[in-house]
């Protein structure tokens, strides 16, 4: 670490910082504990499990989240892309042949959350992985994260 970092545990300009908050128990952070607890009270589930690690880049807005989320049944990227294409506050951008997928560029200054790279877990059939970035000024992540999980888990359990 150098010297002067301003507020950040490493120099940000040029670089990503695995770090975010201060110290917590076990070498968690402050804001990944954060993430976990937001998660939980927002979808009433106390013992979902979350694990999250924050990573600070140098962006002045927009949080951004890889989700891997699992369900109690098989899941196909097809149904995810059907739900989240009409998911109110969802924009789905996912075309990464085309070079489509939501970045905190894309994101800033909008109100959706925008949703991309969804793609199935290489090793459980019940799993989806997706990228999420949303202007943290207009709307908080965790609510976001939480919100499109609720939507996702509704439409495939109606399925």
């Amino acid at each position: 670490m150098g010297d002067d970092t301003g507020p950040f545990a490493a120099p940000i300009a040029l670089n990503v910082v695995p770090w975010a908050g201060s110290l917590a128990d076990d070498g968690w952070s402050s804001e990944e504990l954060k993430i976990r607890a937001e998660s939980r009270k927002i979808l009433d589930r106390p013992g979902l499990p979350v694990s999250v690690t924050c990573v600070r880049v140098p962006v002045l807005t927009t949080h951004s989240l890889v989700v891997h989320a699992r369900f109690e049944n098989e899941v196909s990227v097809e149904r995810a892309h059907e739900i989240l294409a009409t998911a109110p506050g969802v924009v789905l951008f996912d075309d990464p042949a085309a070079g489509e997928f939501p970045t905190p560029a894309d994101v800033v200054g909008t109100d959706p959350t925008w949703v991309g790279r969804v793609r199935r877990s290489l090793d459980d059939p019940t799993a989806l992985e997706l990228f999420v970035c949303g202007d943290n000024l207009r709307k908080g992540a965790a609510l976001n994260t939480a919100q499109i999980a609720e939507l996702v888990a509704a439409e495939l359990g109606a399925a």
